[in-house]
This record gives C-alpha cells, sequence and structure tokens, in this order.
C-alpha cells in the first residue's frame, strides 16, 4: 500500500505538518516532475520526482565505470554542500518512490530576471553568474576528489563524438527528413572529430554542464546552482559557453566580450586562448543543443524548446565565422541549415 505523501515527509524529514495543497512545476526538458507542496504552517517544500529505471539518469554515455550507490543529485549535491557552495538543501529522499523533498528556493530563475532586462541589470547578474563559476572551479580544484560522481566521468571525445552524431542524427536527418550527402558527411565527421579531440585538450576540471539562466536560481538576490546532476569533469571554458551562449537568452555581443575577457582575466589565463577554446567549445555544445531540441520534440513529445533552434544554429555560424579552419565544416553544414541561407 503506497503512503500518503504526509507520512513520507515525516518519515523522510521529520515534517509533522500537514499539507495544504500541491501545485505542480515546470520541469523543462527533464523526465523528472517538480512540485511544491505548501504546508499548513506556511512553508513549502519543492517535491523532486524521478523516474525509475533507466530514465532516471542521463541519456548520453559517459565513461564513469563503476556502480552508483545513490542518486546523482544526492551525490553531487552533497559534494558542492561540503564546499559551501549555493545548492538547495536535501530535506529528505524515499528511495522506494524514488522521491526527493528540496529546499524551497522559489521560482525567481535568473532567466526571468535577464531574458528583456535593461544592459545594467543583464551585465550584474551576469556578472554575478561569472563570479559563482569561477568559485566553482576554484573550490572544486582545490577540493579532494572524494566519492564524487562528477569527478570520475568526464567529457571525451566518446561523448562528444556522440553529441555531435545527435545534432546530424536530428538536427539534420531528422528534422530535414534526409541523410547528410556523402561528401558532406565525410567532412563533417573529420571536422568533428578533430574538434572533439581539441577540446579533450583544453583545460579542464567540475563542469555543471548546464550552467546557464535557467539552472540559477535567485534567492534572497543570491544565485544557487540546480540541475547539476550530470556534473563531470570537462573543459573550464564549457559552463562559461552555456552561461553567455544561452538558447533562452541573447546578450549583446559587447557583453560577451566583456564577460570572457573578465573570465580570462580571473583565471589568468590568454583572453585569445580562452576565446579560441570558447567558440570550439560553442560549436559543440550548440550543435548538440540543436540536435537535442528536436529529440526533445520527436521522441519526448516536448516541443517547447523547437523556437530556440535558431538561436542555437546562429551561436554555431558566429563561432565558424572566427574559425576560418573550420570553413569547410561550415559549407558542408550549410545545405541542411535554412537558418543560414
Amino acid at each position: 500500500m503506497t503512503k500518503p505523501l504526509e507520512q513520507i515527509l515525516k518519515d523522510t524529514t521529520g515534517i509533522t505538518v500537514g499539507i495544504r495543497d500541491v501545485i505542480t512545476l515546470h520541469g523543462d526538458a527533464s523526465y523528472r516532475t517538480y512540485s511544491r507542496a505548501q504546508l499548513d504552517d506556511g512553508s513549502s517544500v519543492i517535491l523532486m520526482q524521478m523516474p525509475a529505471g533507466k530514465a532516471s539518469a542521463s541519456e548520453e554515455i559517459t565513461n564513469f565505470t563503476g556502480t552508483m550507490q545513490e542518486p546523482s543529485f544526492i551525490n553531487v549535491q552533497r559534494y558542492l554542500a561540503g564546499l559551501g557552495m549555493p545548492v538547495p538543501k536535501i530535506l529528505g529522499y524515499d528511495e522506494e518512490r524514488a522521491l526527493m523533498i528540496l529546499e524551497d528556493l522559489g521560482d525567481d530563475l535568473m532567466a526571468r530576471r535577464v531574458e528583456k532586462a535593461d544592459a545594467e541589470t543583464q551585465r550584474h547578474w551576469y556578472g554575478q553568474a561569472l563570479d559563482l563559476l569561477v568559485a566553482l572551479q576554484e573550490k572544486t580544484k582545490a577540493a579532494k576528489t572524494g566519492d564524487c560522481i562528477a569527478l570520475k566521468r568526464s567529457f571525451d571525445a566518446r561523448l562528444l563524438n556522440w553529441e555531435f552524431d545527435h545534432f546530424r542524427e536530428y538536427g539534420i536527418e531528422a528534422r530535414r527528413g534526409k541523410e547528410m550527402a556523402a561528401a558532406d558527411r565525410a567532412i563533417f565527421d573529420r571536422a568533428t572529430r578533430a574538434i572533439s579531440a581539441q577540446i579533450e585538450w583544453m583545460p579542464s576540471g567540475f563542469t555543471h554542464r548546464d550552467f546557464q539562466s535557467r539552472n540559477l536560481i535567485i534567492s534572497n538576490e543570491r544565485l544557487h546552482l540546480i540541475d547539476f546532476q550530470d556534473a563531470l569533469i570537462g573543459p573550464h571554458v564549457y559552463d562559461l559557453t552555456a552561461l553567455t551562449r544561452d538558447s533562452y537568452v541573447v546578450l549583446p555581443d559587447a557583453l560577451i566580450d566583456e564577460l570572457v575577457g573578465r573570465y580570462a582575466e580571473r583565471v589568468r589565463r590568454d583572453v585569445d586562448e580562452v576565446r579560441r577554446e570558447y567558440d570550439l567549445v560553442t560549436v559543440q555544445r550548440k550543435l548538440k543543443d540543436a540536435g537535442r531540441f528536436v529529440y526533445i520534440d520527436r521522441v519526448k513529445g516536448n516541443p517547447n524548446f523547437l523556437p530556440y533552434i535558431p538561436t542555437s544554429l546562429g551561436y554555431v555560424r558566429a563561432a565558424l565565422e572566427r574559425l576560418p579552419e573550420l570553413a569547410p565544416l561550415a559549407d558542408a553544414i550549410a545545405p541542411y541549415v535554412p537558418e543560414w541561407s
């Protein structure tokens, strides 16, 4: 017999007050679902329902070879909280129902603050996010590995190439209803594998993997990290790219240049080197995103991300224009991307 929710809260968190209402929240592209339980004493908690089995983990391949003894979210949260990073507290977990009870940080996503904001507001919050990113990289670099799953898997060539192929399969072939011509496919494969090889050699460390405006919540005017369960070892510039090449919020070029330069200064690296890495990762990340948005529509039945495909592909085109050696890749993709015509 299934336990009532109030009993689960009592058993896992010690909360004994009743539940006044449960409100379903928007969960983006994840298989996880979220709800807010409003309690009789006026407080609230977040309920994160994870699906059973394979769907509870990332669908993308990684090189982790161990056995997870607990959900990745719990594992990574414990590591980040131990470093003093601003992440939601885990109040309880019902393993039988795969139900996690989290601290309620509210609904004030950074995306809502910056999407249609004036230049000064955008500059403020993206500056705060950059500070958080640098702190994340510094603290995780100085910390011991421990048992954190994120430090036992990485963006290797296998995963990077899988993501490139994900774009070809969904962003081109599924979306356009035709395969790439053999000559274009050969150029695509050769160029993307070369990019993956370069990314593998970039300076690397703890990478959130989706460090963008919808995964940063403002609580008490302070940014908090969420959706970190797929973290791994990746290039340092990856999270910078995710933040500033956000599919949902398009920033002015001047602000992007300022943030990239500020990041390079903070981490004591040559800005031109950082910018080149940033552009290479932009090509990889945003092609993957464009394909992923089609996949989410065709496989998960969620078309809400389709409007962001042109933005993602626009980022790719801009990056390729700064990487003249990748002109053959741009030419090979162009016939299948009407947004570029």
